[in-house]
């Protein structure tokens, strides 16, 4: 299978956004704690303790994330986590302080020659540099008309490589409540968009975990480039 890998490794103390603790993942058994309980060869075992928000790396809002009556992250309709995908890449266009906009939404699809159906997963390419770079928290994501871009087309899964889809200081957070409200799911910190081929679809998969009352999950992103979707 030839896939790429969609998805920020979680570490120890990685903060993927300002507001969020850091992920923490420390033992809470070693060989040396747990060995003498063991016989040969056996020399016992290892596990960790993690503790992450759980909007931590790349992963999967849930409409509960702001709406009161949202769904949360167990009652997610996983069939909309899999299936045709594409990627639009709007970097040749955007400066980081620029909002992407519906008409960098067109003008990708133009450029590109692959253009948005309805059911679709959208992966949006925004930052033309690593995650985490300098200036990459402060760069501006999609702005409201993007927003209902999107919702017009009637996609199922929006994806972006930014740890929030809303402009920051939009405090209206009107693409989140867009979107959501439609449920229309939102994928945020997404990696190697980079490599993701622009001019052909592929499969997305990313699986959230079953968390019951969480507003959001981790997930495994990948685009996989050589298979075939069968609805």
């Amino acid at each position: 299978m030839n896939y790429i890998d969609l998805t920020l490794e979680l570490r120890d103390g990685l903060t993927t956004y300002k507001s969020h603790p850091p992920v923490s993942i420390k033992p809470s058994a070693t060989f040396e704690t747990t060995g003498h309980r063991y016989e040969p060869p056996c020399l016992g075992f290892r596990s960790s303790m993690i503790s992450f928000s759980d909007h931590s790396g790349t992963h999967v809002d849930a409409p509960s994330h702001f709406l009161k009556d949202g769904k949360s992250a167990e009652s997610l309709d996983v069939r909309k986590l899999l299936g045709s995908a594409l990627m639009l890449d709007v970097t040749p266009w955007k400066k980081p302080e620029d909002p992407v906009t519906a008409d960098m939404l067109t003008e990708a699809e133009k450029t590109q020659g692959l253009y948005v159906e309805e059911g679709d997963i959208v992966l949006i390419r925004t930052w033309p540099g690593q995650w985490g770079d300098e200036g990459f928290f402060e760069a501006k994501a999609l702005d409201a008309s993007a927003a209902r871009w999107l919702s017009e087309h009637g996609i199922h899964v929006v994806g972006v490589d930014l740890p929030n889809i809303d402009i920051h200081d939009n405090m209206k957070r009107e693409v989140h409540l867009e979107l959501l409200s439609k449920d229309i799911f939102i994928v945020e910190n997404l990696v190697n968009l980079d490599q993701v081929p622009k001019h052909s679809r592929f499969i997305f998969m990313g699986m959230p975990l079953k968390l019951r009352d969480a507003t959001a999950s981790p997930i495994r992103a990948l685009a996989i480039l050589d298979a075939q979707f069968i609805d």
